[in-house]
């Protein structure tokens, strides 16, 4: 996980990690120094240790990783943190739907996926808007601390193979990232396989129309008023790319007729070809769950929308062991036999999540090639 910056307001942060989680708790106390922050991390296994620190009084914010289901003393301590933004839970037991407070579903990586949400959320203000009536038709607009007069704005689209519980969390430290470069950014979510009642046709539908909303928040916010860029990371540099070919979509079709196209589609490790994930059983059949009719693809497939009409940059890590960079290498192709304006940035010994690292190299080669599309206008 990349560094969010040394300002961030928390000081001392608890983390209660399930009973005899003993990499959980060395990994806590590493990771502030790890990042370059200045937290002292609390770390304990122990519940009742936890609630008499809390009781104690100092603690900025609680992590927990225990299962507020286990202990309901200790969810009475916690839910305080809750209601100021501060409680994060980053192992649900069972396994709930995710919220705004809770991170849920990173695997392995859980605990740093929590703490890094935790110094992204308080590290740079955001506004959390509303594009539809569903509980997951929310985005979070950042702006740069002191935007000058109008600035671009980028709309993140999150990975996660089209699943629950993966969240828009995962790109806040490129949102925070982007802020500080003078960089607007309106990070997304929208419905997924699973609880939330996602997939084939309601996400797309979600996600033509928060894109739809962010292209006009110039006319409520210091934005530019022309189009914006759409980034995706994953399963979302599939909808980024989806975005950007939507004028191409028949009348009645989910996202036809868009309000704006961008003037440019980012996707990073994305799944750039459905039909071949689904032959090849990616993500352990994410595609047969999140478009089953394989007569769907003629609409939301980017590779059979070629060609999308619009700029893209392609980036892909070349030992990307989740979506296979030659998928990436075969879209760059067909996309230039079409005709489309294609750069390609294959990334050299890059595995699938540091390219959204803001720390990584691979993040600082993207970055370079969106910077001329970044100059204010």
């Amino acid at each position: 996980m990349s560094a969010t910056p040394a300002d961030s307001p928390l000081r001392r942060v608890l983390v209660v990690t399930a009973p005899r989680a003993l990499h959980d708790l060395d990994r806590a106390r590493a990771w502030p120094a790890t990042v370059g922050l200045a937290w002292r991390v609390i770390a304990t296994d122990d519940a009742a240790q936890a609630r008499r620190v809390i009781d104690a009084g100092g603690i900025d914010a609680i992590v927990l990783g225990h299962g507020l289901a286990q202990d309901a003393r200790l969810a009475d301590h916690a839910s305080a943190y809750a209601a100021r933004g501060r409680r994060i839970d980053y192992t649900p037991d069972p396994l709930e739907r995710a919220t705004d407070d809770c991170i849920s579903g990173r695997g392995e990586h859980s605990l740093d996926w929590a703490l890094q949400h935790l110094a992204s959320a308080t590290s740079h203000p955001y506004l959390t808007l509303r594009y539809g009536p569903a509980i997951d038709q929310v985005g979070d607009l950042r702006l740069p601390v002191a935007p000058v007069d109008r600035v671009p704005l980028v709309i993140l689209l999150h990975g996660g193979f089209w699943r629950e519980p993966y969240r828009r969390d995962v790109m806040a430290p490129l949102a925070v990232d982007l802020a500080r470069r003078g960089v607007a950014t309106w990070n997304v979510e929208y419905r997924r396989v699973g609880g939330s009642g996602g997939g084939c046709p309601r996400t797309f539908g979600d996600v033509a129309a928060a894109f739809d909303f962010g292209a006009r928040l110039w006319e409520r916010h210091p934005l530019e008023p022309r189009a914006p860029i759409v980034l995706g990371h994953s399963a979302g540099g599939h909808l980024a790319l989806w975005c950007a070919a939507r004028r191409r979509l028949a009348d009645g079709s989910p996202g036809a007729r868009p309000a704006a196209s961008p003037r440019l589609a980012v996707a990073i490790g994305a799944v750039t070809d459905l039909a071949a994930a689904r032959r090849r059983g990616l993500g352990r059949g994410a595609v047969d769950e999140f478009v089953p009719r394989a007569d769907d693809e003629t609409w939301t497939d980017p590779r059979a929308l070629l060609p999308l009409g619009v700029e893209q940059l392609i980036a892909h890590g070349t030992e990307d062991e989740w979506v296979p960079f030659d998928l990436a290498v075969d879209f760059v192709s067909a996309a230039r036999r079409a005709g489309g304006l294609v750069d390609w940035l294959p990334l050299a010994g890059v595995s699938h999540m540091p390219p959204i690292d803001p720390a990584s190299d691979a993040w600082r080669r993207i970055v370079e090639r969106l910077r001329p599309h970044l100059v204010t206008r």
